[in-house]
């Protein structure tokens, strides 16, 4: 928008400068071919369209700097040469054409000032065109270190959530080996004193406290079971965790959340959080540069999640990091294994991909089980850390320190 504002501001110089009515009509038609071939230069890649419209803007500037010796003719010639570079494949044939540019450049300022110093006006020209091209490789380069951030990112979280399972399960082992046996054993030996007392005829007063030992000792075995167990599950993310997720993002990435938040099954969180995720880091990618909107929009009986990019930004190339190829086939077969659907494709609305997939919200129902369900968990998770109960629910149905992937 600035380019083209100043782009235009020079044009109406121009025609300022034109002397009589025609010229000055014929210096505004000049001036807004110039603008368009502008436009139609900032392509994404380089096309004969694009190549059509540097070539507009060169020759519109030229004629406007023959036509009117007082303009600003100028401007969209070296506007052109600074987009010229990024048309061409690197070799001989782009510093020809570069050179060519300059030197016309040159001649025609000197020209015009009527001085040989006008020819140091090339010398700009091709200094401008060579700052274009370190600019575009820098752009390249940053772009391919965000699509490497965000895979480093992803893969760091996940060995971190890998690592978290693996204590979890080193916790798990030894409450098994060590409190679970322990209470085994102790069960055991109270139910071996009781039967002693009780067949040399024991009185009440020693019976009746062995015997709620030992039912203590047997609830014990229980829990510390039931903490193993816990401990050796795969806790997972949910749709809470997408904000961060967002927020983590190397890129730009906006998330919107509408509507009254209903449960998910565990399952379908972490289907819905792996979705979002994949999406993100194809983004990411393929489409470097490029603000991500991430719509979570609650309609009832079913969760609806949106993820959409604007495409390439202008002048601008993918990533060159490659993935799997197998990220879309795996996101969809994820989340129609939790009953949902998904669709990929072409942004209807505009440029870019998107991303669609629905998953079904449980019913009140089961939603109340569910809660039942995570708080058991967390009481679980409370015996088994010695007594310090926590629980709580995102958004998902999930318990709120369930952070580790399958």
């Amino acid at each position: 928008m600035i380019g083209a504002g100043a782009l235009i501001a020079c044009m109406v110089v121009s025609v300022i400068a034109a002397d009589g009515a025609a010229l000055k009509v014929v210096v505004g038609v000049l001036g807004l071919c110039a603008e368009l071939g502008m436009v139609l230069s900032g392509r994404a890649l380089p096309t004969p369209l694009t190549w059509f419209g540097v070539a507009l803007t060169i020759g519109t500037g030229f004629a406007i700097m023959a036509l009117v010796h007082d303009g600003l003719g100028e401007v969209p010639v070296l506007a052109a040469a600074a987009v010229l570079p990024m048309c061409i494949p690197a070799g001989p044939v782009r510093n020809a054409c570069t050179a060519l540019l300059a030197v016309g450049f040159g001649v025609a300022v000197m020209v015009i000032s009527d001085s040989v110093a006008g020819l140091l006006a090339a010398v700009g020209v091709w200094l401008l065109a060579d700052r274009s091209i370190e600019h575009a490789a820098l752009q390249a380069e940053r772009d391919r270190a965000v699509a490497l951030l965000a895979e480093v990112e992803a893969s760091r979280a996940s060995r971190q959530e890998a690592a978290a399972l693996e204590e979890r399960r080193r916790i798990a082992h030894e409450m098994h080996d060590v409190l679970a046996h322990s209470l085994a054993g102790l069960s055991m030996q109270l139910q071996a004193i009781r039967a002693i007392a009780r067949r040399d005829g024991a009185p009440a007063t020693l019976t009746e406290p062995l015997d709620r030992a030992a039912g203590l000792a047997r609830d014990g075995v229980q829990e510390a079971r039931a903490a193993v167990g816990v401990l050796r599950s795969v806790p997972l993310r949910g749709v809470a965790d997408i904000d961060g997720l967002t927020r983590g993002f190397p890129g730009e990435a906006r998330l919107r959340v509408s509507g009254r938040a209903g449960r998910l099954t565990p399952e379908a969180g972490h289907a819905v959080y792996r979705a979002v995720q994949e999406a993100m880091t194809n983004t990411a990618r393929y489409a470097t540069g490029s603000a991500i909107d991430v719509n979570l929009v609650w309609e009832g009986s079913e969760l609806r999640a949106v993820v959409r990019d604007r495409g390439l930004p202008a002048g601008r190339g993918p990533s060159g990091v490659k993935g799997s190829g197998t990220g879309l086939r795996g996101m969809a077969e994820r989340i129609e294994a939790v009953g949902g659907s998904l669709t990929a494709g072409p942004a209807p609305e505009g440029p870019g991909w998107r991303i669609a997939l629905r998953v079904p919200v449980l019913e009140e129902d089961d939603g109340a089980a569910a809660d039942t369900a995570s708080g058991d968990v967390a009481a679980a998770r409370g015996a088994g850390a010695g007594g310090t109960n926590t629980p709580g629910t995102n958004a998902g149905g999930m318990t709120a320190d369930g952070k580790a992937d399958a």
